[in-house]
């Protein structure tokens, strides 16, 4: 808009120059042929640009007195190219002469034909309607007899009287924008404007054509036809613009192109500085927009606020008139009610929405919207709608849903989705919305609510949460844009929730059943889906309460293992595949994209579980081990007792695709660890009774060496007692 706003301001100069020297020539009623150099020199010295006059110029004195000047050319300044700055074929204009005798101005139709101008930034930043023009009016060469000095007390000559225009005429006019610093063109035209006879406090009807090339693969056709009025005080106009038409051909559009149609009521109040714009309507593509606005401040800082409505609309047919294909939906009657209604305001540096209620088919939002700080926008809102079905909005279930999808052999050459990084560095937001229902994956939500604000790179969803199955979920979300990769940091609860229909939807299957508690504190960093998972760390811990492992049941499966190592048929598969548990618990730890779990606890009145293993999210396959404690009276065939299988550890493993795994029971290898186990228990009795015996034989021997030291010392003892009573006995006798 700028940029045609500078083409016209220069056309007008042009014309201006033109039209000051062809009255110049007039003025002199001679010849103006004849002055053709010294019109040039004249707009040499006063702008630095040549004019040339290539056709004749031609008057006319009775009854009009008229002037026509041919081809015309205003070269274009140095560095600029031989292409002219500005060129006119014709142009013409004729007063009445009869009335000039009245002093009263009725002109014909002013004609312009041809006209062209062509603007162009040089490679280093000039423009070349930036001409060198005098600074004042002073310094404006003239050779014109300057007007004299009204003598004391003499009066004014009558005022001239403006009677009637003719209109105003203009074919063929062209517009040029060229930039050599980037390569970019414009072009307006052919431009063809036909303005009816003005008059005051009447009509003045107004058509226009044109065409307009933005580039290579955009262009614009347009067509305008209104009418204008002004009143005599000139401080009231009232424009009726009737039609208004643009067709637009770019890329991405039809090949037919895109039309718009327009139609609007303009009252513009000079005096108050107002102005009111009524009856608007506007259709695109099937799609109507109807509004009224009000201006405030129109030549200052204008304030404008109005309503607008799109009533009920199929967007559908609109989608379809563009050529735009939609992707298959479960419901196709969906997105074939659509409208829009609001009150607005627009004054400075904010535009807001106050009353919106917008309509999607059985779904209807109201709330506000605004902007703020257009150059880096901060965007508010606060919606609140009533119910949702965001199943009618997703592709229908396939035939074959339940079957996993391979994965691609080329996985990692394969388009990833990206986080967008620089949109949310650039996002400003503060915002909340809430939701009554919300149906997605025929999951029902209740009371979806959150509260979004972003600034400085730096994303957070906060609170966040919503009412399901009997329990609540609470979560803070947050997402850091301002380094090359995004961090994104989760900490989310669930509590008291029912469990089957959330993992049936989610997993496709009924797996489980029971009362959860789920909390998830994670991080991950990356541009990538890919590279989220694999820098996902941190943990989530669980708790599940009387509930049951929907097909799977684990007695069963130890009642077949047990029939065939003792030769047996297999029992007849019962008619409930379940494992019920009293509590199931356990804590998750995502590292590098696997999830692993190691302290797996579950509890019933017939079984101790423990189980450890990973899946790997990158892969989608699972490893994981299930070690099974019987610990009540498990019957097998025929009413026989299974109490030999009581405390033995006994192993059940998933293993391969992550959501059709193989599952496999080895009893036969609990049985012979158990085995095992019982050789290695009597093997170790075995070793402590000759460890016990052979102590007892030491003690025996240590005992036996014992009594015989005793006995040796007591003969000792005795033999001492003879010698020395010996001896006495011959000191005796030798004494005697």
């Amino acid at each position: 808009m700028i940029r045609f706003i500078k083409w016209l301001a220069v056309a007008a100069v042009v014309l201006v120059l033109l039209i000051a020297a062809l009255v110049a020539a007039v003025l002199v009623l001679v010849d103006p042929n004849d002055y053709r150099d010294d019109i040039s020199r004249l707009v040499k010295e006063n702008t630095g640009q040549e004019l040339v006059i290539e056709g004749d110029i031609r008057l006319s004195f009775f009854p009009w007195l008229g002037l026509d000047l041919g081809r015309t050319r205003f070269e274009n300044r140095e560095g600029f190219g031989d292409q002219p700055f500005a060129q006119i074929d014709s142009v013409g204009i004729a007063v009445e002469l009869l009335p000039l005798l009245r002093r009263e101005v009725v002109m014909d139709v002013v004609r312009l034909d041809g006209l062209l101008v062509h603007l162009v930034v040089n490679e280093q930043g000039d423009a070349n309607w930036e001409l060198d023009l005098p600074e004042s009016a002073d310094d404006v060469v003239d050779e014109a007899p300057q007007p004299q000095d009204e003598p004391p007390g003499e009066r004014s000559a009558p005022p001239v009287r403006i009677g009637e225009l003719g209109g105003v005429e203009i074919t063929r006019m062209q517009l040029i924008y060229e930039d050599r610093r980037d390569a970019t063109r414009q072009e307006l035209g052919p431009v063809n404007i036909y303005i009816g006879p003005l008059a005051l406090d009447r009509d003045v009807p107004v058509d226009a054509d044109w065409v307009a090339t933005l580039d290579d693969e955009t262009r614009m056709e347009g067509g305008l036809s209104a009418k204008a009025r002004v009143n005599e005080a000139l401080n009231r106009v009232h424009l009726d613009l009737g039609r208004l038409e643009v067709e637009l051909f770019a890329e991405g559009l039809p090949d037919s192109g895109l039309r718009a149609r327009m139609q609007a009521l303009v009252d513009v109040d000079l005096d108050a500085d107002s102005a009111q714009v009524r009856d608007v309507r506007l259709d695109v593509a099937g799609l109507r927009l109807e509004a009224e606005a009000d201006v405030a401040a129109l030549t200052g800082d204008p304030r404008v606020t109005g309503r607008f409505e799109i009533p009920g609309t199929d967007l559908r047919r609109v989608l379809a008139r563009l050529e735009q294909e939609l992707p298959e939906m479960a419901d196709d009657d969906a997105l074939t009610d659509f409208g829009l209604e609001a009150a607005f305001s627009f004054a400075g540096e904010r535009v807001s929405l106050e009353d919106l209620v917008l309509r999607l088919d059985d779904t209807t939002f109201t709330g506000g919207l605004s902007v703020e700080d257009f150059a880096r926008p901060m965007i508010g809102f606060n919606l609140e709608g009533d119910r949702l079905d965001a199943d009618r909005y997703l592709p229908p279930p396939g035939e074959d849903e339940a079957e996993p999808a391979a994965a691609p052999e080329d996985a990692e050459d394969a388009e990833s989705v990206e986080i967008p990084v620089e949109l949310i560095r650039d996002l400003r937001l503060d915002g909340s919305f809430r939701l009554g229902e919300l149906v997605i994956m025929e999951l029902l939500l209740e009371d979806v609510h959150f509260t979004v604000q972003a600034d400085d790179g730096q994303l957070r969803v906060h609170p966040v949460g919503a009412d399901l199955y009997g329990g609540q979920y609470r979560g803070d979300i947050r997402v850091d844009a301002r380094e090359d990769e995004a961090v994104i940091r989760v900490d989310e609860r669930i509590t008291g929730v029912q469990a089957r229909q959330i993992v049936e939807q989610l997993m496709g299957d009924d797996l489980l059943h029971g009362t959860g508690n789920v909390t998830i504190n994670a991080t991950a960093r990356g541009r990538e889906l890919d590279a989220v998972l694999r820098t996902l760390a941190g943990q989530a811990q669980f708790r599940f309460a009387e509930g049951s492992v929907q097909g799977l049941n684990i007695a069963q499966m130890i009642r077949t293992n047990a029939a065939r190592l003792q030769g047996q048929s297999a029992p007849s598969e019962p008619d409930a595949r379940e494992t019920d548990f009293t509590e199931l618990v356990g804590t998750l730890v995502f590292d590098g994209g696997k999830i692993r779990n190691d302290d797996l606890n579950a509890q019933s009145p017939l079984f101790r579980i423990n189980g450890s293993g990973e899946v790997d999210l990158l892969e989608q396959t699972v490893d994981y081990r299930l070690i099974i404690n019987l610990v009540g009276t498990l019957e097998g065939q025929g009413g026989q007792s299974l109490d030999n299988l009581r405390r033995l550890p006994i192993p059940l493993r998933f293993r391969g695709d992550l959501m059709s795994p193989s599952i496999s029971l080895d009893l036969q290898a609990a049985l012979s660890d158990q085995q095992r186990q019982r050789l290695r228990d009597e093997e170790e009795a075995i070793r402590q009774r000759a460890r016990e015996q052979e102590d007892a034989a030491r003690e025996r021997v240590r005992e036996q060496e014992e009594r015989a030291r005793q006995r040796a010392e007591e003969e000792r003892d005795r033999a001492e007692d003879e010698v020395r009573d010996r001896a006495r006995d011959e000191l005796r006798r030798l004494i005697r």
